[in-house]
């Protein structure tokens, strides 16, 4: 019965001391949002994309009553325009189109305002990036995620956490 005993607190001491022995596993989190609207560089970036579209949509509501006038225009007096008026008339509707939809194309996700906030926020979020990593490595935190739930983003992961190679080769 003693053999019995000794034994079994023999394995509950290796069972105790192989859990002691884990490496435990640190996991922080930030609010991106919230770092975004203090950093004085976020705050300068942010206000010079927003005055751009701002500015595209001021011009796209001009080019609309513009638009929207003409054509009118062009409706009452078209049974009275000569055909070379007409055409004419019509090229410059036309031309109307291209622009509005030339500046509609800059909000686009692929368009001039998109290009403008890749290159302004490029750098603020590399910075971010890099205080991150700084911040978890001094506090020993091995993966930080995102608090925010529209993005749900890894911030740093200790590159010992990466089981990419794992999952592509089916180990």
């Amino acid at each position: 019965m003693k053999k019995n005993l000794v034994a079994v607190l023999v394995l509950i001491l290796f069972g105790c001391s192989s859990l002691l022995a884990q490496k435990v596993t640190k996991i922080g989190y930030i609010d991106s949002q919230t770092i975004l609207k203090q950093m004085p560089e976020a705050i300068k970036a942010q206000g010079e994309i927003q005055s751009a579209v701002d500015n595209v949509k001021s011009q796209i509501d001009s080019l609309q009553q513009l638009y929207q006038q003409t054509l009118a225009t062009y409706q009452k007096q078209a049974s009275m325009m000569t055909d070379a008026k007409k055409k004419e008339a019509q090229q410059k509707i036309m031309g109307m189109e291209n622009d509005y939809n030339t500046l509609r194309g800059k909000l686009d996700a692929n368009g001039d305002i998109a290009q403008m906030n890749k290159n302004l926020m490029d750098p603020v979020v590399a910075k971010i990036k890099k205080v991150v990593e700084e911040v978890a490595k001094q506090e020993g935190i091995q993966l930080v995620l995102e608090k925010n739930e529209q993005l749900q983003t890894i911030w740093y992961a200790e590159p010992s956490m990466d089981i990419t190679f794992k999952l592509k080769t089916g180990k």
